[in-house]
C-alpha cells in the first residue's frame, strides 16, 4: 500500500463558494484533514456544472475566475499544501490522474462517473436527496454508478440511495469541529429570553416561518431577545428587535449568547447548524423532517414540530421559555448526544474507505 504522502486525491466541487455552505464546507474540510495527513489533494471548480442556474454567462464567469482568482475564499482557511484549479468543465482533459476523486452534488457526480479509471477510484458523497431542482431521473442514475462508491451522511439518505444503487452505500455522519463549537456560557446562566436562529433566502429552509414564530413569541414576552445569522444581507422586513450577524467570525459565540435554537427546514441532508447550537449548549426546536430526526429525537434531545407551521413553532419556544429547567435538560442531553460527531470519527472512517479502494 501506498504512503499517504503518495496517495492522490481529487475532489471536485459544483462551483466556487464565496461565502459559507455546508455542504462545500463538508468537502473543504475532508481537504484539510487528508492533506494534514500527508494526502497529496487537489481541489477543482468547474465554471460549467450542469443544471446550476447561473447569474452570468460563461464569458464572464471564465472572466471574472481570471480576476477573481481564489481571493473569495476568505471565508475557510485552507492547508497550505492544498492545491486548486479552476477549470471549464470536469473532463479526464482538466482533471490530473489520481488515486481517488470524491465528488459532492448529483450532477457533479455525474461528471465524475464519465472521468477515465485513471483519474481515481470514485466517490460520491451525498449529502441530501438533491431533488429540489427537479430533474430527479437523473439524480437516481448517479445513485446507480457501478464504478462509483456512494458515501451518505445519515441513514435516511443511505435507505434511499441504496434502493437504486448497485452496490451498499456507507455512512459516514457529518461532523462538526468540537474545539470550536462547544459550551463556553453555562446553559443555566443564559437568558431564557434568548432565541437564535440561521436565515436563509432558500424557500425550502423555511425562514420565513421561523421569523414569523419569533414575532408571535414577542408579542407575549417583550423582552424577547433574538440573534439571526446568515451569509445573506438582512431582509428589510426583519423587525428592528432582531440582531442580525452577516457571516459571523464568531458563530459558537452567537449560539452560546442564546439558550434557544430554531430550525425551520422543509428538507436538510443533515441539519449542521442544528447540530452545532446544541454543542454550544442550546436547546434545539426543529422541524419534524429526517435529516433532523438524525439527532433530535421529541421530548429527549429536542422538540418537533410540523414544517411550515409557526403556531406550533411559537407554542414550542413559549413552552421552553416557561418551563427553564425543562430548557435546561433538552440542553444537556442535547449537547451530550452530539458529542458523537466528531472529526476525528469521520475521518477516520474517511480515510478507511480511501485505503479499501486502492
Amino acid at each position: 500500500m501506498k504512503d499517504n504522502n503518495r496517495i492522490k486525491i481529487n475532489f471536485l466541487l459544483p462551483y466556487r463558494a464565496k461565502r459559507p455552505t455546508g455542504g462545500i464546507r463538508m468537502m473543504y474540510e475532508y481537504a484539510n484533514r487528508l492533506a494534514r495527513k500527508g494526502y497529496d489533494i487537489h481541489l477543482y471548480y468547474p465554471l460549467k456544472t450542469r443544471f446550476i442556474p447561473y447569474r452570468f454567462p460563461f464569458p464572464i464567469r471564465w472572466m471574472l475566475s481570471k480576476i477573481e482568482g481564489f481571493r473569495t475564499f476568505r471565508w475557510f482557511k485552507f492547508d497550505p499544501r492544498i492545491a486548486m484549479s479552476q477549470i471549464n468543465s470536469i473532463s479526464d482533459k482538466s482533471v490530473r490522474d489520481a488515486d481517488v476523486v470524491i465528488a459532492t452534488w448529483w450532477s457533479t457526480a455525474s461528471d465524475m462517473g464519465m472521468l477515465s479509471p485513471s483519474k481515481g477510484k470514485k466517490i460520491n458523497l451525498i449529502q441530501g436527496f438533491e431533488n429540489w431542482n427537479g430533474h430527479e431521473d437523473l439524480l437516481l442514475n448517479s445513485y446507480r454508478m457501478k464504478d462509483v462508491t456512494n458515501i451518505v451522511i445519515a441513514s435516511f439518505l443511505k435507505e434511499i440511495v441504496d434502493k437504486y444503487s448497485v452496490k451498499e452505500s456507507i455512512i459516514i455522519e457529518n461532523a462538526i469541529d468540537t474545539d470550536v463549537f462547544r459550551v463556553t456560557v453555562p446553559v443555566e446562566e443564559r437568558n431564557p429570553y434568548s432565541v437564535c436562529m440561521n436565515y436563509s433566502t432558500l424557500d425550502i429552509k423555511g425562514s420565513d416561518f421561523g421569523i414569523e414564530a419569533l414575532m408571535k413569541v414577542k408579542a407575549v414576552y417583550p423582552q424577547l431577545a433574538v440573534d439571526i445569522f446568515s451569509i445573506f444581507p438582512r431582509p428589510e422586513s426583519l423587525p428592528d428587535w432582531v440582531a442580525y450577524h452577516r457571516t459571523p467570525q464568531d458563530l459558537a459565540a452567537v449560539y452560546n449568547n442564546n439558550a434557544i435554537f430554531i430550525s425551520n427546514s422543509f428538507t436538510e441532508g443533515f441539519g449542521l447548524v442544528s447540530v452545532e447550537a446544541m454543542a454550544c449548549g442550546c436547546a434545539l426546536i426543529c422541524t419534524d423532517i429526517p435529516g433532523h430526526r438524525e439527532f433530535a429525537f421529541d421530548n429527549d434531545t429536542s422538540l418537533l414540530v410540523e414544517p411550515r407551521d409557526s403556531e406550533q413553532m411559537a407554542e414550542k419556544i413559549l413552552y421552553l421559555i416557561k418551563d427553564n429547567e425543562r430548557r435546561i435538560s433538552f440542553a444537556k442531553r442535547g449537547n451530550e448526544y452530539v458529542k458523537k460527531y466528531s472529526w476525528e470519527v469521520a475521518i477516520n472512517k474517511m480515510e478507511a474507505v480511501i485505503k479499501s479502494l486502492i
